[in-house]
């Protein structure tokens, strides 16, 4: 696990949150409030780093066979009409079966094992809404109004990864004499690290306290694993995601 700086730029992001917010209220703007946003979206990693690629060259296994759904859940905290604090987990998990592209049995079977791979990240964002998210309507009376918004976040991503099953392993069976040997064997890593994403989203009313939520998301994580069959290596965690959910306001 690297060395990671998560702590100091979640309290950095928590303190512009507390000065922002009174620095930006205006007479007149609704009083701030809060929703709690419910996102089901899809995760498809990059797989930009040796153990990715190591394993698309040994394994019939792609880094797209870990395009997978993704759940995610949010609490925004509203402090004006145009700059929102959103708290965030969103939970991946995804296993595939591959087996070696150089090697089978002795009845010329493949040679399978799963790769499994979990990753929750737990971030922290600010969101700008350039239009706001209300509309004053003739009486002073404030609205909900369809919003755009973008932002930028960071925060940790704890992170699992096991390949477990039958491996070949090349032993030497007298001096000067190798042979290949099917095992049964088990490599797991564990870790935390540090990530940070950028978003856009957009968001409909469809009442006084619900709108339906549509959102995009690009990470930034990597880490050493240390015990994987092809030995050490980075672990790309990056890459795009896309939601459809809920928002209820509160």
């Amino acid at each position: 696990m690297k060395n990671s700086r998560f702590p100091y730029v979640l309290v950095a992001l928590l303190l512009l949150a507390l000065v922002a917010g009174p620095g930006f209220a205006q007479r007149g703007q609704p009083r701030a409030d809060a929703a709690f946003q419910v996102r089901l979206g899809y995760f498809f990693p990059d797989g930009d780093s040796n153990v990715w690629q190591d394993n698309e060259e040994i394994f019939t296994l792609d880094t797209s066979d870990f395009d997978e759904f993704v759940l995610g859940f949010s609490f925004v905290r509203s402090l004006n009409n145009h700059v929102e604090v959103g708290f965030n987990v969103d939970l991946y998990s995804d296993e595939q079966l591959s087996s070696d592209t150089e090697f089978v049995d002795e009845l010329f079977n493949p040679i399978y094992h799963d790769t499994n791979l979990e990753m929750v990240p737990l971030t922290i964002d600010v969101r700008f809404l350039p239009a706001g998210r209300y509309r004053v309507r003739p009486g002073g009376r404030y609205v909900l109004r369809p919003a755009f918004y973008v932002g930028f976040g960071a925060g940790v991503n704890i992170w699992e990864y096991e390949e477990v099953g039958d491996f070949v392993f090349t032993t030497e069976d007298s001096p000067g004499v190798f042979v290949d040997e099917i095992l049964y064997d088990r490599f797991k890593d564990s870790g935390e690290t540090f990530q940070a994403h950028v978003l856009a989203g957009f968001e409909l009313p469809m009442g006084d306290s619900f709108g339906l939520q549509f959102e995009g998301r690009y990470s930034w994580a990597e880490d050493d694993v240390d015990d994987t069959y092809l030995g050490p290596g980075e672990l790309d965690l990056s890459g795009p995601s896309f939601y459809v959910g809920g928002s209820f306001r509160f």
